[in-house]
């Protein structure tokens, strides 16, 4: 009886809605359809460049891949997935004929949310190492290529529809930097609890993917009164260096501006009011020296503790058993003869002595033979320093610490203290031993002080890592 009941009803609310249905109009129903990768929907990178430092132990004649250090323009989420491939070249052993190419890899998921400018290290998926030897025709190891893939973050696509868009990014040495919108870089100088510095000169690197055409850069203090300065273009670092003449006000923290947007090349752009001395074309031969003058005096009564010389140079590398170039600055009288200290090079860093028989600074010591200043004495400090003939060189002599320093594109290679009793001199440039001689284009001399101001530019204008070998920039498309 139930059963039956129950097909009846059903029969007759089929009945129903028929009849419903038919006597009423169907409503139009209009779909709109969003399309995906178009318009304010293009898919997007999650950073726009990063720099990529590799992270080398070298011991004797092998260099060894330790690690990738990495750091981005913009802050990746926690989740990001980083894929990064490294193709380097490089002599395995002595006993190579040819070169290997090996391809490194790193993948890598961000556990937490990491900065901009914040720096990771990845580790390579396996063991590299490198036999270096330049006098036998094994040089250092080449980076071909560096990319990395970036997965993460997401984008809300506007509109009736709402949908997410997962950020893709790919960031290669081989791709071009993309227009940038800054119009200025501010710089901070932190001299908190320094004393007033006079005609100081701020050093420091800025990324060139911020700075799209320098000749239209000009630099100002926080009060907008024009500052001399100069600059070079490091492109094969992805970098600029800049060098500004500045008076440092004391106990402060101040500001120095970076426009972007001048109508042509600043009067200001002037390297000889930037640098204490600035030389020009400089060629040394084999047992030349020549003197770069510096008034020691005007540094001393201004409380600076000494200088720092820097240079581009085509370095004359003998690769034999003694000094090539030499920068000595410090001397000292004993033994009725004058003996000069300072750095030599070659495919090592020495700690190099001079010595010469007549009276220092009875007139110049420029052009004087090296006949007469025989090599008196070295001693190796640093045999496994990366020192390369072409690179921004800076040789450090700190009065205060009796010590003279050896940088290479702002990495620390090597330093050793003198004498207590020995007098720093304007800084010498020679060249003992030599295949043809030494080429420097410019030389630039500025005050040191071994408690200088902290100088800190944007962490998405940071110049890499403060000019490494084996640092590179990579600009990333989606």
């Amino acid at each position: 009886m139930n059963e039956t009941l129950h097909k009846v009803l059903a029969l007759f609310l089929m009945g129903a809605l028929l009849t419903v249905t038919l006597g009423l109009a169907v409503p139009n129903i209009n779909v709109s359809v969003q399309e995906l990768g178009n318009g304010s929907c293009d898919l997007k990178s999650p950073v726009q460049w990063a720099n990529v430092h590799l992270v080398w132990a070298t011991r004797r004649n092998t260099m060894t891949l330790e690690a990738i250090e990495v750091y981005f323009s913009d802050d990746l989420p926690r989740g990001t997935e980083i894929r990064l491939l490294l193709r380097i070249t490089g002599y395995h052993s002595f006993w190579d004929n040819t070169p290997s190419t090996d391809l490194i890899s790193n993948v890598t998921t961000l556990p937490a949310d990491l900065n901009s400018g914040e720096v990771i290290s990845l580790t390579p998926n396996g063991t590299y190492s490198y036999w270096v030897f330049p006098l036998f025709g094994f040089p250092v190891p080449s980076v071909e290529n560096v990319t990395i893939v970036l997965v993460g973050g997401q984008s809300i696509c506007p509109g009736g529809i709402v949908l997410s868009v997962q950020n893709i990014g790919v960031g290669s040495t081989s791709y071009s930097p993309p227009p940038v919108s800054l119009t200025q870089i501010n710089v901070t100088v932190n001299n908190l609890g320094g004393p007033e510095l006079k005609d100081y000169v701020l050093n420091f690197t800025v990324s060139s993917s911020c700075i799209p055409d320098l000749s239209k850069v000009y630099v100002t203090d926080s009060s907008g009164n024009p500052l001399y300065f100069w600059a070079f273009n490091d492109s094969e670092n992805g970098k600029i260096w800049f060098w500004v003449n500045y008076t440092v006000p004391a106990n402060s923290v101040s500001n120095v501006t970076i426009h972007l947007n001048g109508t042509g090349t600043s009067s200001y752009f002037d390297p000889y009011k930037v640098f204490w001395n600035f030389t020009e074309g400089l060629t040394v031969s084999q047992y030349q020296l020549f003197e770069i003058y510096v008034n020691l005096s005007k540094m001393e009564d201004l409380g600076y503790s000494g200088y720092a010389m820097e240079f581009l140079p085509a370095l004359d590398i003998p690769l034999n058993n003694y000094p090539g170039p030499m920068f000595l600055t410090f001397y000292q009288y004993r033994r009725r003869r004058h003996y000069l200290y300072g750095l030599g090079l070659n495919y090592w860093i020495s700690f190099s002595t001079a010595s010469f028989s007549f009276q220092l600074g009875s007139v110049t010591l420029a052009g004087t033979s090296l006949d007469q200043l025989g090599l008196w004495d070295y001693a190796i400090i640093n045999e496994d320093a990366p020192v390369s003939p072409v690179g921004v060189y800076s040789v450090v002599a700190d009065n205060s610490t009796k010590n003279v320093a050896l940088y290479m594109n702002g990495t620390f290679v090597g330093s050793s203290n003198v004498n207590r009793n020995s007098v720093l001199v304007s800084p010498l440039i020679g060249q003992y031993t030599a295949n043809d001689q030494s080429y420097y284009p410019w030389v630039g001399v500025r005050p040191y002080l071994s408690s200088a101001p902290a100088i800190s530019v944007p962490a998405d204008c940071t110049g890499s890592f403060g000019g490494r070998d084996y640092t590179f920039t990579l600009y990333f498309r989606p």
